[in-house]
């Protein structure tokens, strides 16, 4: 690759991690925007963490990005020059590296952005560690939800892919375009495959879609999935049955291709599974293994429109990898960054779209300055990726105004909160096909990778448009009594309510923190102590982790005043906690619904046929039966059998009027369809029987989740409303929950929710 002519001077850049944007020989801050040289190089360190064989798959990209970079600025004055570092993401210490990097040592190379790393669960590591001086991490490929939401108001953080949520989606539309309507999901039980274990029901649910068989696995190296395969094939009501497949190494793709290709000539396979694979499956190591079979897949691409894609296949003879697009663009925003900070050294720039925002009492960082590059107020006309669209760019750049850029993965529609997340991916359907033949007396395979349309959640480009997840409007369903059927009921004579948190980690908060919560709204609604029945651990209001001793918080507006403004916020002010979670077990719930008191279980609830019960339960739940009694690491299903014993009990016994259930947890849906058929019970849960709930409100001092949409929109809607209908809660909760579908069971045997309301559970107390 032809080099910048070797007369041009070059300066390490030694301000801490923030890349001196100067050409002369001094350190001096202050004179960044002097330069003494009528030409001068300046060398930005980035540092590239991937695994080997990546780097090697990405190899083209890269090196076309390095030489378009150098080109475009041939005839300026001030350049900059992107050194490189690789480190494979396989065989070093993440940790160590991560650290080195972040916060070099006395004669350490200054490291000024890192790009990598491939795997997202890698990702936060480095994260870490650049969270103290925001040193720009750039990631071309991590797309895990979790972690682009715990990362969303990190400036340094920069996503170049939308996360998982929406290739989820689109792998679903595909099949759905397909005409099967049998799914199932294998997954690595990991970051990466989180978003689609996640997400898989809820778009299954949108696209109406029957999960067939196990429906949902974890695949593990080594597991036989025959047994998988078998369910799903037999299970299948329509004519063929699609698996997505969902996991973070290659190598797994190869292994399940195999099982499923034996598995479908077995004799007696009349509907065999095909696979739609995510975006790791497109790789040179994968495409190989498949030469002589049919490959389908989904990977984020660049955009057509930009013509990226085919002037790469022009160049290099083939389709672009997983990645390449957006690694091409990664290393174009590190030099736009540098370039801009170079011309433009000020203490505020401007990076959203209304207002002047000053980065940190030392002024701007290099993260700063590569959103003000490509996120400014007045930015010149667009500048696209090739050779002479970055020359414009760079030298707008130069004299110090920003730019909007379209990048190899399309326009870059950054978010607005810090202008690092992409929110604009085009995806490829694509067949992976081998095509033989012979040259010289000798034969060959090629692989060839077909594209079969490109899909986005945008509508505008090329691609197929699809439903963007946060602005789905889920229609409420109708009931079809308004009426309800014609039962007696005494007048409520007392209420009774149990509220369970059954975590007891800290990661886990939220849990404790909505039964806390929960327990405050109940004793505002007047029920006093003795008819409450409180179940939590409560051992994270003294965690050392938290920063606020004796205090919890569902509400994030308790972060933004003072000690006296947080009292008003803590949900755990007052409250009394009636159990250890550790010191029961499953069946002592029994015990107390029904008033079996002991002296180890001194405090049940003591309903008859003139009380209304209400139990609220937030915690973890498993694909096979719901709610899960203890913590993800070291828990038992509660078990559906259970809780539907306990219930029929108090039914057959007279011990409650009405009770509702809202049930905060993955998969809770598996209860509401165990409880249908017992009269004058309700059941609402966050989800439906195939899909995980989502936490909400991330909080960056305390490094948790506070709630979730479910619980939060369940106690403000009665806060704002005492009296509302039990349809109306319901719908509210319904439409303010994304990523699950809130469900409402056995209304045939309650009543009308249309005419019943919230003061059956939630007395209106008169002030």
């Amino acid at each position: 690759m032809k080099m910048i002519d070797r007369l041009f001077t070059t300066l390490l850049l030694l301000t801490g991690l923030l890349m001196a944007g100067a050409c002369s020989d001094h350190d001096d801050e202050s004179t960044a925007a002097q330069p003494t040289d009528s030409t001068c190089v300046v060398t930005v360190n980035v540092d590239v963490v991937l695994p080997a064989t990546v780097a090697q798959d990405w190899k083209n990209a890269i090196d076309w990005a390095m030489e378009n970079i150098e080109a475009a600025q041939y005839r300026l004055e001030k350049k900059v020059r992107l050194n490189l570092r690789y480190h494979d993401e396989d065989t070093e210490d993440l940790d160590s590296l991560a650290r080195r990097l972040a916060q070099p040592e006395e004669g350490d190379d200054t490291c000024h952005a890192i790009l990598g790393p491939y795997h997202s669960s890698n990702a936060q590591t480095f994260l870490n560690y650049a969270a103290k001086n925001h040193l720009p991490v750039v990631m071309p490929t991590c797309t895990s939800a979790e972690l682009q939401r715990v990362n969303a108001r990190n400036d340094y953080a920069w996503f170049l892919t939308e996360s998982d949520v929406t290739q989820c989606e689109i792998m679903l539309t595909a099949v759905n375009a397909m005409d099967s309507k049998d799914v199932a999901l294998i997954y690595s039980d990991n970051t990466y495959g989180q978003t689609f274990y996640d997400y898989f029901g809820f778009f299954a649910a949108e696209h109406g879609m029957h999960i067939a068989g196990q429906g949902i696995i974890d695949y593990a190296k080594g597991d036989d999935l025959t047994d998988f395969f078998k369910s799903v094939s037999e299970d299948c009501k329509s004519y063929r049955p699609y698996i997505l497949v969902a996991l973070s190494d290659p190598d797994d793709y190869i292994e399940v291709g195999r099982q499923l290709e034996k598995f479908n000539v077995t004799p007696g396979v009349t509907k065999p599974p095909m696979t739609i694979s995510a975006d790791v499956a497109l790789n040179e190591k994968t495409s190989q293994a498949y030469a002589g079979k049919s490959f389908l897949g989904v990977s984020p691409v660049g955009e057509m429109t930009t013509g990226f894609p085919q002037t790469y296949k022009s160049h290099f003879l083939r389709d672009a990898y997983n990645g390449e697009a957006q690694v091409y663009d990664a290393l174009v925003l590190i030099a736009m960054g540098a370039a801009f900070k170079l011309s433009n050294p000020k203490d505020f720039l401007v990076v959203n779209e209304t207002e002047p925002t000053l980065m940190t009492p030392e002024g701007a960082r290099f993260t700063d300055y590569m959103r003000g590059a490509v996120y400014g107020i007045g930015g010149a006309q667009n500048m696209n990726w090739t050779r002479d669209g970055l020359a414009a760019a760079f030298a707008q750049l130069g004299a110090g105004n920003a730019i909007t850029y379209t990048g190899a993965v399309g326009m870059l529609e950054l978010d607005f909160y810090t202008g690092t997340k992409n929110m604009n991916t085009f995806y490829m359907l694509w067949n992976s096909e081998s095509f033989f033949y012979e040259e010289d007396g000798s034969s060959y395979t090629t692989i060839q990778i077909t594209p079969i349309c490109y899909m986005s959640n945008k509508e505008y480009g090329n691609g197929v448009n699809t439903t963007f997840l946060w602005d789905i409007e889920i229609g409420a369903p109708s009931f079809a009594d308004r009426d309800g059927y014609a039962r007696f009921l005494p007048l409520a004579n007392d209420y009774w309510a149990v509220v369970i948190a059954t975590s007891t980690t800290w990661k886990d908060y939220r849990h404790q923190a909505d039964a806390l919560a929960m327990y405050q709204m109940l004793r505002q609604h007047g029920y006093d102590d003795d008819h409450i029945v409180l179940i939590m651990e409560d051992n994270l209001a003294n965690d050392a982790r938290n920063i606020y001793p004796g205090q919890l918080f569902v509400d994030g507006r308790a972060f933004w005043g003072t000690a006296e403004d947080r009292e008003i916020f803590d949900v755990r002010n007052g409250a009394k906690v009636d159990y250890r979670f550790s010191q029961l077990q499953p069946d002592d719930l029994k015990d107390i619904m029904t008033g079996r008191r002991s002296d180890r279980l001194p405090h049940v609830i003591s309903s008859d046929s003139t009380s209304n019960v209400f139990v609220f339960w937030s915690g973890h739940g498993g694909e096979s039966e719901g709610p899960l009694w203890g913590n993800e690491a070291d828990w038992t299903y509660f078990g559906q059998h259970r809780i539907r014993n306990i219930v029929e009990t108090m039914s057959a016994n007279k011990q409650y009027r009405r009770m509702m259930m809202a049930v905060e947890t993955c998969f809770s849906g598996k209860w509401g369809e165990e409880l249908t058929g017992i009269p004058d019970l309700l059941v609402l849960t966050a989800a439906n029987p195939y899909e995980t709930s989502k936490a909400e409100q991330f909080e960056q001092q305390l490094g948790v989740f506070l709630t979730n949409a479910f619980s939060s929109t369940f106690m403000q809607s009665i806060k704002a409303n005492p009296t509302i209908s039990i349809y109306d809660l319901f719908t509210k909760i319904l439409k303010a929950t994304n990523g699950s579908h809130v469900s409402l069971y056995n209304v045939e045997n309650y009543g009308s929710v249309y005419k019943n309301d919230a003061t059956d559970f939630f007395p209106y107390v008169w002030e």
